[in-house]
């Protein structure tokens, strides 16, 4: 049973995990976007986005696989 609960308790984890960094990925978006409608010029700044949207994605995935 103890085996069990640790299983438990490790995707409990892993879900809070990935959930935090759902959190971040919407969080940064939002305000990216926010930016690019305030001033439609900002094309660095949707570059920038993306590569993090990317990392942030990585992240997610890694925290999924294990």
């Amino acid at each position: 049973m103890n085996k069990y609960y640790s299983e438990a308790k490790h995707s409990t984890m892993q879900i809070q995990n990935a959930l935090r960094v759902i959190d971040e990925l919407v969080e940064v978006s939002s305000s990216i976007l926010r930016e690019c409608d305030k001033d439609p010029d900002k094309n660095d700044l949707a570059i920038k986005y993306l590569l993090n949207q990317n990392q942030l994605l990585e992240k997610l995935k890694e925290i999924l696989r294990t």
